[in-house]
């Protein structure tokens, strides 16, 4: 199999009227089988070509999660086209540059791009032609295409299920190119090939194989537009024969996750600390004895995971918490759930410790848009809370004198688009310079350290890594958000947004502070902080649709509140 639509078609042809997507219509499930996708994906591509999209064309989705959207990416790159997402959380300006820079020729929207659409369509300079991939009320311009009304229902052009055109697709052409959320300066295109994709989903899978289960179910709920959710969420499952549903309702995802039953789901840490508050602010309500059982649950979760004997109170305390507490807790993720996989930042250590005490494995990751996207995932049959695992399958990992992460492997990217310099800068001698820093443990296991262009260097010449300090801030519920600052400063302070339960309560975030203090050594140590009244959003352009932080935005945007510190 040379490129990701042969992956489809194999696996198409062994399981046919077997369902693939799911998605919700006026809150049912539907589902889309093998042979449905495949009939929709051939009638999509042959309509592309009818419209004048040929082999290298680019073709942007900015839509929501929908079975469409994967229909469309496996219709795009059928004859050689080059898929670009977009995030329907950017804004107009965000995606009037990612149409102009990519050049791509034609849009398929949903309803909150194509209103986004609407405002910068004279300003579009390549992309003339746009499809509609939902029904609502429609456009007279005649640019525009209903996917339902147009192209699939009117069956614009004769072959549909068993159409199989050859269009030549090489295992080097470019399948994609995805543009980086960027923590600083304008997002950069990266093109991945279909063999980068097909060797990371070939690398992931190894891992998968830990797990002994045969039919996997995914409940998708990060952007497609991410290459973290593409080959994770969609490109793997598709890979392995897996099921796919569609969740696009976070205030619906408990009811999402016990009708579906997933056995592994796709996650940043942000979701696994929102899952964790909702279920701990839950127990204050209980009895003293639930109580007591939850929080004997986390320590015994704890020794359990450093391998401790446990003492013949500790088992029989272990079986009633087994019956009474994770019995029902591990319910409310739906009873056939295998693992987590948790990427795109740091994961909390007590959210790890929690899962893990619950029997919840969460399996970490790293990687990046570059590396098509995953470097290392943690096996299954051994967690490490504050490590990302080993190294993906044909796929090198190692440090550099100042310890920025450097790989190599077959899902490396062909190099940013239109941007040679960039390239050069990125790839030296085939290594991929990540720009993160880290270090091995004693087996191998990658731990990250921070970002190296997010290094403070305090007045006195001192690098020091934010992340690991803000982690440190992250672990008390307390506290939701908080970013470090001090570069070129004479000691370090923080912004802080706090939970909603101690709004107000500076007396309470001081004390926090004096905690984490108390351990730091004098360079680190946070003098200072600034209670913010609006919490970092990706709207704001704050946060990267991970949710990692724009230190560089957010900096701009709290300078006098900063400066007010010192």
């Amino acid at each position: 199999m040379n490129n990701l639509n042969e992956i489809f078609e194999s696996q198409k042809n062994k399981l046919r009227d077997k369902s693939l997507f799911w998605h919700k219509e006026n809150g049912n499930w539907v589902s889309i089988s093998w042979n449905e996708a495949g009939r929709q994906i051939n009638i999509l591509s042959e309509f592309l070509k009818k419209i004048e999209i040929s082999k290298g064309d680019r073709v942007s989705i900015i839509s929501k999660n929908s079975p469409f959207w994967c229909i469309s990416d496996l219709a795009i790159m059928k004859i050689g086209a080059i898929t670009v997402p977009a995030y329907t959380t950017s804004n107009e300006n965000e995606l009037l540059y990612l149409l102009n820079h990519s050049e791509s020729k034609l849009a398929l929207l949903d309803e909150e791009a194509y209103l986004k659409i609407k405002k910068i369509k004279e300003k579009l300079i390549f992309t003339k032609k746009f499809i509609l991939l939902e029904s609502f009320k429609s456009t007279k311009n005649k640019n525009f295409f209903i996917y339902n009304k147009d192209i699939l229902n009117k069956k614009i052009v004769a072959h549909s299920q068993e159409s199989n055109i050859d269009y030549k697709i090489s295992k080097n052409d470019t399948a994609c190119i995805i543009y980086t959320s960027g923590t600083s300066a304008n997002p950069k295109g990266v093109m991945l090939s279909h063999n980068s994709i097909k060797s990371n989903i070939e690398g992931a899978k190894l891992y998968l194989d830990d797990i002994k289960i045969d039919n996997h179910k995914f409940l998708s709920i990060l952007p497609l537009s991410h290459a973290y959710e593409r080959t994770g969420g969609f490109l793997l499952p598709v890979y392995i024969g897996g099921e796919i549903y569609f969740s696009n309702n976070r205030d619906q995802l408990l009811n999402d996750l016990q009708f579906v039953n997933p056995t592994l789901m796709v996650a940043v840490p942000r979701l696994y600390d929102v899952l964790l508050k909702k279920i701990t602010n839950s127990i204050k309500s209980k009895n003293k004895i639930i109580k007591y059982l939850f929080e004997k649950n986390l320590i015994l979760g704890n020794k359990k995971y450093k391998n401790e004997n446990l003492n013949v109170k500790d088992k029989f305390l272990d079986f009633v918490i087994e019956l009474t507490i994770r019995k029902k807790i591990k319910k409310i993720f739906g009873k056939n759930l295998m693992a987590f996989v948790s990427g795109g930042a740091a994961l909390k250590q007590n959210a790890a410790n929690f899962f893990f005490s619950m029997g919840i494995k969460i399996l970490q990751g790293y990687g990046q848009t570059e590396y098509s996207p995953i470097i290392s995932i943690t096996p299954f049959n051994n967690i490490k809370f504050d490590k990302v695992g080993k190294a993906i399958h044909l796929t090198e990992i190692k440090l550099s004198k100042d310890k920025e992460i450097l790989v190599r492997g077959k899902s490396l990217m062909q190099g940013y688009w239109k941007d040679k310099k960039s390239t050069d800068k990125t790839i030296i001698n085939g290594w991929l310079h990540t720009g993160d820093l880290g270090l091995f443990d004693d087996e191998n296991y990658l731990k990250i350290l921070g970002r190296k262009n997010e290094m403070i260097v305090n007045s006195g010449g001192e690098n020091i890594a934010p992340a690991p300090l803000e982690e440190l801030f992250l672990s008390y519920d307390e506290i939701d958000q908080i970013m470090i600052y001090g570069h070129e400063k004479p000691y370090l302070v923080a912004l802080v947004y706090p939970s909603e339960e101690i709004k107000e309560n500076k007396k309470l975030i001081m004390k926090i502070f004096d905690e984490v203090n108390q351990n730091l050594s004098l360079s680190k140590k946070i003098r200072k902080f600034y209670l913010i009244k609006n919490p970092f959003s990706i709207e704001t352009s704050e946060l990267t649709p991970t949710l990692k932080i724009k230190r560089r935005i957010i900096e701009e945007n709290y300078h006098k509140e900063l400066q007010s510190l010192y």
